[in-house]
């Protein structure tokens, strides 16, 4: 009996997030073609990079599939480098061993692999096995019905976000010179009803976290049909009616802020979703001339109107959340950029706040360049200045209109502990990353309540707070206590009520915390 290791080492390109806890829909599929082809459940090892790290298995077969092609800062994962990769294939005893995904794509092939398979992994799997198809959206049904099983073999589980794929190939007839998206010429469309009964089948096996997120523009499906978005979701949400997170990723601003039935999509999308959802716009640079030296789809003015639709449609709040927000994206190494580049993104985010917009983040990066394009060297010092300008003027304002000091969040995973601090985050698109005072248990969910911003983070405090049975920690971290009144409110301890409270310690203290306060 054949023994595969299955080692997902991530997978992070721009159409598709699978990453823990995200899981892509490709390592799914592969999983499905295994036991298409006839293998048993028992027969596959399911692994992730972080797993693989502490022991990796031999086997007959090695199967790593990974690959990252923009740049990206987990907390959940870490996916494999190029030499992990290497170090693995060469130090493990499997007697067959297969590079599969994204890595492939952009032309890297660390040395170790007997096989090297990048858009056709359906077919390289099952012909490997005897079992060979050609490629039909039927097949691709059929892995990915058989492959949602995957998922209660991950780690997370069931704290993990299922990656769903509509379409695959950028559907620009010529594309961003820097991106890996234009190595892809093996491009489908998949019936609405298949994306569904995928859906179902991972909801059957207690997913509750979906994001739509494995296509480079979702408004794009299907042609941007409004009922096939339409059957789309409600079909999800009818069919998973228990499921806590259905949210999307990208959304091409140019071609939104172009579309008649924008505002329709908008609508279906925002009727449908949870909140806390992202559309994340890629605009890359507000520099007409990066613009233009990299093929780049959109322009500055595209993607402000772009803005002004999701925030008009999607800014209605549902429990303390905007439905929808846009997130902007902006590379730098890009060639034709200069100085007057960064001034420029700096304008153009100024005048969005200017106009009173929101925007639920906004990440800046410098792009991994593939296949030959030639990077430009970007001056570290002034990188540095330019972002946290950015985070001074932009993003910590930003946090707090969107995420008020007050809300309360109904389901934050701790994910990471530092010393007496607990890092969080919610499932789903581009979640905030929150620090929690004291040791929580690890993806164990707690409720919490935000009480300050940082510069892309909040600080927020187990819900309800019990001030008399509150960490150390905790009262650390709240506005105006420091060591010692801490050490007085512990001295003072139980208090009765909020009357009580205010007898004993100081009116300045009790005037900043009693707001925080929600039970004794």
């Amino acid at each position: 009996m054949k023994k595969v290791v299955l080692l997902d080492g991530y997978i992070d390109e721009p159409s598709c997030l699978g990453v823990s806890p995200y899981i892509s829909p490709q390592v799914r599929y592969v999983y499905g073609a295994l036991l298409l082809a006839g293998l048993k459940e028992e027969q596959i090892h399911y692994l992730t990079a972080d797993q693989a790290r502490e022991f990796l298995p031999g086997g007959d077969w090695l199967i790593v599939i990974g690959g990252t092609t923009v740049p990206g800062r987990y907390l959940g994962g870490k996916p494999l480098t190029l030499k992990e990769m290497e170090i693995m294939a060469l130090e493990n005893t499997s007697e067959d061993k297969w590079l599969l995904g994204p890595v492939v794509e952009a032309g890297l092939r660390p040395p170790g692999y007997d096989n090297y398979i990048g858009e056709e992994i359906i077919q390289g799997i099952m012909g490997r096995l005897g079992e060979p198809r050609e490629f039909s959206i039927e097949l691709l049904k059929e892995v990915a019905l058989r492959g949602a099983g995957l998922i209660i073999r991950h780690p997370r589980f069931p704290y993990v976000v299922a990656e769903l794929e509509t379409y695959r190939g950028c559907l620009r007839s010529s594309h961003c010179s820097f991106c890996s998206e234009r190595f892809r010429r093996f491009r489908y469309v998949r019936p609405a009803e298949d994306v569904i009964r995928e859906a179902v089948e991972l909801g059957k096996r207690g997913a509750r976290y979906f994001r739509l997120g494995c296509q480079p523009d979702l408004l794009s499906y299907a042609d941007g049909r409004k009922n096939t978005l339409r059957r789309l979701y409600s079909g999800i949400r009818e069919g998973v009616p228990g499921l806590k997170v259905l949210h999307l990723d990208n959304v091409e601003p140019g071609a939104l802020a172009g579309r008649k039935d924008a505002a329709e999509l908008l609508g279906i999308i925002t009727r449908f979703n949870t909140p806390g959802d992202i559309a994340s716009f890629g605009l890359e640079s507000a520099d007409p001339e990066v613009i233009r030296a990299n093929n780049i789809g959109v322009t500055p003015e595209q993607c402000k109107k772009a803005v002004e639709l999701v925030n008009k449609i999607g800014g209605e709040r549902e429990n303390g959340l905007p439905k929808l927000l846009p997130g902007l994206n902006f590379l730098h190494g890009l060639q034709g950029e200069s100085e007057k580049t960064r001034e420029l993104n700096l304008g153009f985010l100024r005048e969005l706040v200017e106009e009173g917009f929101l925007l639920r983040r906004i990440n800046i990066r410098q792009v991994i360049a593939h296949a030959g394009y030639k990077k430009k060297a970007v001056t570290k010092g002034a990188f540095e200045r330019y972002k946290e300008t950015i985070n001074r003027e932009i993003n910590r304002p930003m946090l707090e209109k969107v995420f008020p000091r007050g809300l309360v969040f109904q389901e934050v995973i701790p994910e990471k502990v530092e010393g007496n601090l607990t890092f969080g985050r919610f499932l789903g698109t581009y979640p905030v990353r929150i620090g929690i005072p004291g040791q929580k248990e690890l993806y164990q969910p707690l409720r919490v309540k935000i009480i300050d911003h940082g510069f892309r983070s909040l600080t927020g405090i187990q819900y309800p707070f019990n001030i008399n049975q509150a960490e150390r920690e905790e009262l650390l971290a709240l506005p105006g206590v420091g060591k010692k009144r801490a050490a007085e409110i512990i001295l003072q301890r139980p208090f009765t009520d909020l009357g009580d409270m205010r007898k004993r310690l100081e009116k300045e203290l009790v005037e900043k915390i009693e707001v925080i306060i929600d039970c004794f």
